[in-house]
């Protein structure tokens, strides 16, 4: 046997509190920011917000002082910073809007009413568990941060595992705990994982609906109702029953968290042309700017005679209202980038309109602000954009695509937008079948198969054919 000692040196990211922080800052919009950033100063009286003109008085002087700093990166741990050494050379963590005021510009102003949100419907059913392992609550956190507006989970464990480095099993427990919460089939990666966490949810675990949705959901899918009946034994009427009971099911979860869905939409950034170049502006006017409270820090400068648990506590406050203001710094150069980023690749949309958008993945994006693909997921979820065409969501720029003509590749929003002009047109008492619309669009030269075409009119929420037709 033999017996030796192995050192080695291990680079290892750790996912900590304020990592999950910055990441939820880079996922929230203006709305939500806005309400962030009111909680945490109501937490932390280290943290100060001083309005628009007071900030802009102290720009100069602030300016100055940050030319002499270098810059530190979002992933900085805390901890080996010396913020005496800091405060000693008048370093100044402030955050504020040094561009110059139009009084006369248009101002987005936003709801009155808050409610609660799905990630924050599920953060405080988290925090009410009370999971003693740390590393398991933060990868919770990690996911729900990372759902859709849908209540989906659409980023591979494995993907997880090695962005967070940590273990496909680690990832799969803190999903088995997500899948765990209200609303029922939050957390699925698919419908049909969605449907059987309800139907589990209501206790129907045993039961044919859940064996169909198990065993045979691809003929679930197609309602091929003879064909379910015969490989279960059962008579039609009971594949019906058992289908009606799926059919009460929530094909969204997240949902009724969704409240932008009926409120007027704040656009996060808008896009103007200036001087022949396109010119990106975050749009945070009613963002307050965010300061260190200079009478706390002066509490853990050298010579202070505070006492050492008021400087420990102080401290602590101090590290994370750096961290915050940071994040929401980094938040500002992340959502410009990626949107510059956004206007190379579609710069015929922001020059024509509608519907002229070509093919683009999130990973093309990524590759070009050289992030990773779930940072740009994170900072394109539910946010919004105006241009001179109207205002859109900058998901809406990510598009598939679908097949090639004479310019190049076809994206998938250019045929939804003609199938919405077909059936807009179309005579509504003979409307226009899927096949009849394939058709049309295969005789001008955008060919797409008949079950493409039924996908993206059942995105687009339009009825099929039958269901459209009007009647004398």
């Amino acid at each position: 046997m033999n017996l030796g000692l192995d050192m080695s040196l291990k680079l290892q990211q750790k996912l900590s509190f304020q990592m999950i922080q910055s990441l939820k800052l880079l996922q929230v919009n203006t709305l939500q920011l806005e309400q962030l950033m009111k909680t945490e100063l109501e937490m932390n009286p280290v943290l100060e917000a001083s309005d628009e003109l007071e900030a802009e008085e102290q720009v100069a002087e602030e300016k100055k002082e940050e030319e002499t700093e270098d810059k530190e990166e979002l992933e900085v741990n805390e901890d080996t910073i010396d913020w005496e050494e800091y405060l000693e050379e008048g370093f100044d963590l402030g955050y504020s809007y040094n561009e110059e005021v139009d009084r006369n510009e248009e101002r987005y102003e936003p709801t009155a009413v808050y409610q609660d949100s799905l990630e924050e419907h599920l953060l405080g059913q988290l925090s009410e568990k009370r999971i003693q392992n740390e590393k398991l609550q933060l990868l919770v956190q990690f996911l729900i941060g990372s759902l859709d507006s849908d209540g989906y989970l659409r980023v591979d464990p494995e993907d997880i595992a090695h962005y967070t480095q940590t273990t496909v099993f680690d990832v799969q427990e803190a999903i088995n705990v997500l899948q765990n919460m209200d609303p029922a089939g939050v957390g699925a990666r698919n419908l049909q994982e969605c449907m059987i966490l309800q139907l589990r949810a209501k206790k129907l675990q045993d039961s044919l609906a859940m064996r169909i949705l198990q065993q045979k959901w691809d003929l679930f899918e197609k309602l091929k109702i003879p064909e379910i009946s015969r490989f279960f034994g059962v008579e039609p009427r009971e594949i019906q029953q058992a289908m009606e009971i799926v059919r009460l099911l929530t094909p969204k979860p997240g949902y009724q968290y969704n409240h932008d869905k009926s409120s007027t939409i704040i656009p996060d950034l808008i896009v103007e042309k200036m001087d022949g170049r396109f010119v990106v502006m975050l749009n945070d006017r009613s963002i307050p700017s965010l300061h260190i409270n200079k009478s706390y820090a002066n509490m853990i400068k050298r010579g202070s005679t505070a006492k050492r648990d008021v400087k420990k506590y102080v401290r602590e406050k101090f590290n994370s209202a750096t961290w915050f203001i940071r994040s929401i710094e980094q938040r500002k150069t992340t959502m410009l980038k990626v949107m510059y980023a956004i206007i190379e690749r579609q710069t015929v949309f922001f020059e024509k309109g509608p519907p002229n958008l070509y093919p683009l993945k999130l990973q093309d994006v990524a590759d070009m602000v050289e992030m990773h693909i779930s940072t740009v997921s994170r900072v394109t979820s539910n946010k919004y954009v105006q241009t001179k065409y109207g205002i859109f969501e900058l998901k809406y720029f990510f598009t598939e695509a679908v097949g090639k003509d004479a310019d190049g590749d076809i994206s998938s929003e250019r045929i939804k937008n003609r199938i919405q002009q077909l059936v807009k047109t179309e005579n509504n008492k003979k409307p226009l079948s899927d096949q009849k619309i394939s058709d049309i669009l295969s005789k001008e030269q955008l060919p797409v198969a008949r079950r493409t075409v039924a996908k993206y009119r059942e995105q687009m929420k339009i009825l099929p054919a039958r269901l459209r037709q009007k009647y004398d």
